[in-house]
């Protein structure tokens, strides 16, 4: 299996290479080239102009300067989960069972049931007050590849601004990257 490599934010347009100053809004996507999952950030005029690319998810962000602890937007992430329903690339469904596992430690996703197939075993969840049902492929981690795949999505989502399409509501904060990561970890190895 091949290991996936993110580009970081690098405070630069992919496109034209403009210098993003603090607070500039700018356009960040996740795109599958092949087997390559990557991470671009272009500017608002550039996303707009792009043509043939076909991006599996992108979100608005602004531009920071200075550090900080990275926060992961649970709007974002059931957003990003949602858009990844049905892909079969094993990375991606990887990636999604680990956003499963965060969503469902936050409430935001409700298991119905495992089933076992010729594809492997899997969760039926829902989103509370919906009716529809989603299906997460499991993945049995060995503790050192789920670190690798924190770090991709923490990699991935940094800095990512909350979206006005997904569902917004509930009394949950935003938890910190390694706040969320850490019970997702907790959650996946007492499953």
């Amino acid at each position: 299996m091949s290991e996936w490599r993110f580009r970081r934010r690098q405070g630069t347009c992919s496109a034209c290479e403009k210098t993003f100053e603090d607070g500039d809004r700018h356009v960040s996507a996740l795109v599958i080239a092949g087997e390559e999952l990557r991470r671009e950030d272009h500017c608002v005029a550039c996303f707009k102009t792009r043509e043939n690319v076909t991006d599996l998810f992108f979100w608005y962000t602004r531009h920071s300067v200075q550090k900080r602890g990275l926060q992961l937007d649970l709007a974002t992430l059931e957003a990003l989960f949602l858009q990844l329903e049905g892909r079969t690339e094993e990375r991606v469904r990887e990636l999604r069972y680990v956003l499963s596992l965060l969503l469902m430690r936050k409430r935001r996703l409700r298991l119905d049931r495992v089933t076992r197939g010729p594809e492997g075993e899997a969760m039926i969840v829902h989103r509370p007050r919906r009716k529809e049902t989603l299906k997460v492929f499991v993945f049995d981690f060995q503790p050192e590849r789920l670190e690798v795949l924190k770090g991709d999505l923490m990699g991935l989502l940094e800095g990512a601004e909350p979206t006005s399409e997904a569902d917004t509501s509930g009394s949950d904060e935003s938890p910190s990257a390694d706040e969320s990561l850490a019970l997702a970890s907790t959650t996946h190895e007492n499953a």
